[in-house]
């Protein structure tokens, strides 16, 4: 009996010449696999079809690859279709350069368009200035389409005015649509009323995906317990997120067991990070061992 293959189909097999839609969609899944040479070819053919949302993903790549002058450019012809998305990141671009008032132009552009992560960035960008009318004005507008940030920040608001019954509503409405803030927020208002199983509970829902906050607060829950093992486990996967806190409390726990050479390793990464406390321990024990 004969053995016979199918031929398998390409991309390029099943994909319409005419469908930037789905080009697109076959960029995200390529870069999803970590393929971003296929990802940014599909987003290019898109592109040449007019697709603003591939023109801004491309953008995305190149901010990503360091080319902040072709993630502009791909930005700027997104934008020139309308595309809030890639106003967004032109603001964000702004932002990083420290034009602040360029910035906020392009999220207003955007969130004339109905975008409301443009509105909870000039929430944001208010509650910076100090306006907390005008960011509770902007989160609530976000908060109305379903911004689950803007939900949390709204939260964050009710906490500064003292009203933890409306922070912890706005929390929950953002941990209901996965936002790992929230639960971290959740958390943090549960160990201040001494609910430790609860903060526990919400920390750990956060660190489910990937919150490195609340990966450190477990490990904060698991010293104050006396389980140092758990806490050293909890500050590690931490560190892998970039958690100076960890990163920091790891290097005490190596002072207290004697062990400099981890220490300074772990300080060391801290300071890198901006961590004063660190910086401040490595020069005591750069003195003492000299």
């Amino acid at each position: 009996m004969g053995l016979f293959k199918k031929k398998q189909q390409s991309s390029d097999d099943v994909v319409a010449p005419d469908d930037p839609e789905a080009m697109t969609l076959l960029g995200v899944l390529a870069s999803e696999a970590g393929d971003r040479d296929a990802a940014r070819a599909w987003y290019e053919k898109a592109a040449k079809l007019g697709n603003p949302a591939a023109m801004t993903l491309l953008g995305m790549l190149a901010k990503k690859a360091g080319n902040r002058d072709a993630a502009r450019a791909w930005y700027e012809k997104a934008t020139k279709l309308e595309h809030p998305q890639a106003m967004i990141h032109l603001g964000a671009l702004a932002k990083e350069a420290g034009d602040r008032d360029a910035a906020r132009a392009w999220y207003e552009k955007a969130a004339a368009l109905g975008n409301e992560n443009a509105m909870n960035g000039l929430g944001m960008f208010a509650y910076e200035a100090g306006d907390r009318d005008a960011a509770r004005a902007w989160y609530e507008k976000a908060a109305k389409l379903g911004e689950p940030e803007a939900m949390t920040n709204l939260g964050g608001l009710a906490y500064e005015a003292g009203d933890l019954d409306a922070a912890r509503v706005w929390l929950k409405k953002a941990a209901k649509l996965g936002h790992s803030d929230a639960m971290f927020n959740l958390g943090r208002l549960a160990k201040e009323a001494g609910d430790r199983d609860a903060a526990r509970v919400w920390y750990e829902k956060a660190a489910t995906l990937g919150n490195p906050k609340a990966l450190f607060n477990l490990g904060v829950l698991a010293e104050e317990a006396g389980d140092m093992d758990a806490a050293r486990a909890w500050w590690k996967k931490a560190t892998k997120l970039g958690n100076q806190d960890a990163m920091f409390s790891l290097g005490m726990l190596a002072i207290k067991a004697g062990d400099w050479d981890a220490a300074r390793v772990w300080l060391e990464k801290a300071a890198k990070l901006g961590d004063e406390d660190a910086a401040r321990l490595l020069a005591e024990l750069d003195a003492s061992s000299n």
